[in-house]
């Protein structure tokens, strides 16, 4: 780490959502941080999202993908891009966010507290009700065959003020130290978009990293915007990913109980698609589901640093 202000090179992944980019770019350099730069990786989107981009804020660097190879795919794209810059740390962002100008202040000042931090991300709060928490994040327990969710939609309070450490972290904003990177390697492609986040923060925990959660700096987060476009394929993506998730990393006392909270855990989301008027996602969702429990589990894909 130099005596400097360390650098942060942002890193958005973006797909057909050209509005919620441009806000998203707009609160990003209004930060009062001094070290910064911004690379937009587009996923070939067909909303002239280049375009706006590079009209309005021309000091973006862009990365132009030919094909939509997920999320996983641009975000590493753009972090071995930045890495010419040696940056101290990476941020990686949703397009569908609103950065306050302190934010990256508060995580990089947690982040310089303590080396073995290798995660440390914001408070989510939603858009459209700043009073109520996206999530904090998950912890595992040894008697638990599922990680417990703390936070979730919950009422914002000064308890969750403190920094906290989690096993698991929401990805839609995560300052990623640059040695973590280059020790546990990136995002594992093979799961295109969904629960990458949760794989990189298992990564970056079994081998000693800390993963936190800084209470006192906050994003205003809009929820899976790109998702919306194509919501029967992302049903799929997320349960099948699950699947894969759980298969390759072990939860709990034994893996037979961890299948069974799933399989109970799928039938409550099967039905909560029934009776909310989205029963065109069940049959995507079950398929998924299966689909991870039958294929085999790839392995860790394009995680290299280099």
């Amino acid at each position: 780490m130099n005596n400097e202000i360390p650098l942060v090179v942002v890193v958005i992944a973006n797909w057909n959502v050209r509005e919620d980019l441009l806000e998203c770019l707009g609160s990003l350099y209004a930060a009062d941080y001094a070290r910064m730069h911004v690379i937009v990786v587009d996923n070939n989107s067909s909303d002239d999202s280049v375009a706006c981009v590079e009209q309005q804020f021309p000091q973006t660097q862009l990365i132009k993908r030919n094909e939509n190879g997920g999320y996983a795919v641009a975000l590493n794209d753009g972090i071995r891009a930045g890495a010419v810059l040696d940056p101290d740390f990476y941020l990686i962002l949703n397009n569908d966010t609103l950065v306050p100008p302190d934010t990256l202040g508060k995580l990089v000042e947690v982040m310089l507290s303590d080396e073995r931090i290798a995660i440390a991300a914001p408070k989510i709060i939603y858009h459209d009700h700043p009073e109520r928490i996206f999530s904090m994040g998950d912890r595992l327990y040894s008697w638990l065959p599922l990680p417990l969710r703390i936070g979730r939609k919950a009422f914002d309070r000064p308890a969750y003020l403190e920094t906290m450490e989690f096993d698991y972290l929401f990805g839609c904003a995560l300052l990623i130290r640059t040695e973590s990177l280059k020790e546990v390697g990136l995002f594992d492609t093979s799961f295109f978009m969904y629960y990458e986040d949760s794989d990189i923060c298992r990564r970056m925990r079994d081998a000693g990293w800390k993963n936190v959660r800084v209470g006192s700096a906050i994003i205003r987060h809009k929820a899976s915007m790109s998702s919306k476009l194509v919501p029967e394929k992302m049903v799929y993506l997320r349960a099948r990913n699950r699947s894969w998730f759980y298969r390759r990393y072990r939860h709990g006392p034994c893996r037979a109980f961890t299948f069974l909270a799933l399989f109970f855990g799928s039938l409550k989301t099967i039905l909560t698609y029934l009776f909310t008027g989205k029963k065109a996602q069940i049959r995507p969702y079950i398929k998924g589901a299966l689909d991870g429990l039958k294929q085999t589990v790839p392995p860790l894909t394009d995680t290299n640093w280099n």
